[in-house]
């Protein structure tokens, strides 16, 4: 059984001062700690970013989770209770009753507990590399459909997890300095069946570089098929700067 914690109340100011996010207040706990630093660098870095537990960010209502491997670990734990909820909620269909959404959330949490990555996909690598060692389990998966995507810092699924849940089109692609990942992703996991398209930029400091064609070059560096993952990206790694998704 996962050793989760639970998300602690804060106090008005605190709310108001960090928003709410899917109904759920933010976290307030010890603000001190090597992991903290981590947190608050990133929540400086970036805009919009509510901590939601005490190695978790979410922005955009929970569309996108950051999860930090806590002290002494190298790797990320699985979603937390205040994470599945939000996965939960933002994967729900239209209609769905709030007890729809309770019994989703338990089972990204016990789904989440499984090493189910031998029953994934092989990756759609250019690159080369054969897909499928190490553990992607902790890449959230929900009983509604809309599977997530993750991105890892470090080979094997290892360091930080940015996960994802939603579609953009090339015109729309989601840059990862946004979320102080820019040049981080080392492996990376496709839980549900959208394809994904992940790009550098081919002239620096240039975004519109990173999606579109450049002085006839094109930034694209791997895609991502359905239900698909890869532990090591080999020549690729560090290099990413955006993502788009079909």
């Amino acid at each position: 059984m996962l050793n989760r914690r639970h998300i602690v109340s804060v106090g008005a100011a605190c709310a108001m001062a960090l928003g709410v996010i899917g109904g759920s207040q933010a976290y307030a706990g010890d603000q001190t700690g090597a992991l903290q630093q981590e947190i608050n660098e990133v929540l400086a870095n970036t805009q919009g970013g509510v901590q939601i537990s005490p190695n978790e960010i979410a922005w955009d209502n929970g569309n996108v989770i950051m999860s930090f491997p806590e002290p002494g670990e190298t790797d990320a734990p699985a979603s937390s209770p205040a994470a599945a909820k939000l996965e939960a909620k933002v994967s729900a269909p239209a209609g769905a009753s709030s007890a729809d959404i309770a019994e989703a959330a338990d089972a990204i949490v016990a789904d989440s507990a499984t090493d189910d990555a031998a029953d994934e996909g092989s990756g759609d690598d250019p690159s080369g590399i054969v897909s499928g060692a190490g553990s992607d389990s902790s890449c959230p998966t929900v009983v509604f459909g809309n599977d997530w995507y993750c991105f890892y810092q470090y080979t094997n699924y290892g360091g930080r997890r940015l996960s994802f849940s939603a579609a953009y089109s090339t015109a729309n692609a989601i840059m990862f300095d946004s979320y102080d990942f820019e040049n981080r992703t080392s492996s990376w996991s496709n839980k549900g069946g959208k394809t994904i398209y992940v790009a550098g930029r081919t002239v620096a400091n240039n975004n519109y570089s990173c999606n579109h064609w450049v002085n006839g070059k094109s930034g694209l560096l791997w895609k991502e098929g359905d239900h698909s993952h890869s532990p090591s990206l080999g020549s690729l790694d560090n290099q990413a700067d955006c993502f788009w998704t079909s």
